[in-house]
């Protein structure tokens, strides 16, 4: 029976070594397991001391360092046709973690402040107040005199919805569904990596076989 090896890899494969091998760069399957760990060894590529830190390579590249090994190894592709090898600065989170932090607060001061400001022009520019003075007249008969119930509830709904709407309680999450910011994130991420992947392409800079 022909032997077939499946392969998976990943859009963006972060690494810590420059020496990479086929276990770095993707998921190997087959039904003869010593084929795969006989690949699984070998070398698939050395970034270069002073090359970039993202490395862009087609799964042709794969196939054929698959082949150097097994050259009439059948192989079939579940992942990408085009990756990126995103090299990791050793001990650069260590160093910058005060720099992190800063910038965390830094964008959330920003992020509240705006949000607050916001909702505040939002309310004056619908005219809120003068809603819930029209509603409160409507429903008891007469002009309303100071706060009321309505603007309690309003006031205590509109955080409740934004924890609801964002899935988050501190650190822990409301539903097992991913959060609204973490499906932007995702979107983000595959939209930059693409871009990536064809600018490399029309330059050139994609690693492909020889």
């Amino acid at each position: 029976m022909e032997e077939i090896l499946y392969i998976k890899v990943e859009q963006n494969i972060p690494v810590k070594s420059r020496t990479l091998t086929f276990r770095d760069i993707a998921s190997l399957y087959c039904t003869n397991q010593k084929i795969v760990q006989t690949i699984e060894k070998e070398t698939f590529y050395t970034l270069p001391k002073n090359g970039n830190q993202k490395t862009m390579f087609t799964i042709a590249k794969v196939y054929e360092g698959i082949h150097k090994i097994y050259p009439n190894l059948r192989i079939e592709n579940l992942g990408e046709q085009d990756f990126i090898v995103d090299l990791e600065k050793p001990d650069g989170k260590e160093k910058k973690k005060p720099l992190e932090y800063i910038k965390t607060a830094l964008v959330a001061f920003i992020v509240f402040f705006g949000a607050a400001f916001t909702i505040m022009t939002f309310n004056e520019d619908v005219g809120v107040k003068e809603v819930f003075d029209k509603v409160y007249q409507m429903i008891m008969g007469s002009a309303k005199q100071g706060g009321s119930a309505l603007e309690v509830c309003y006031a205590i709904g509109l955080p409740v919805g934004i924890l609801v709407f964002y899935n988050h309680f501190r650190r822990r999450k409301i539903k097992d569904d991913p959060t609204p910011i973490q499906v932007e994130m995702r979107a983000y991420e595959e939209q930059v990596n693409k871009a990536m992947i064809e600018t490399a392409s029309r330059e050139g800079k994609t690693i492909d076989v020889h």
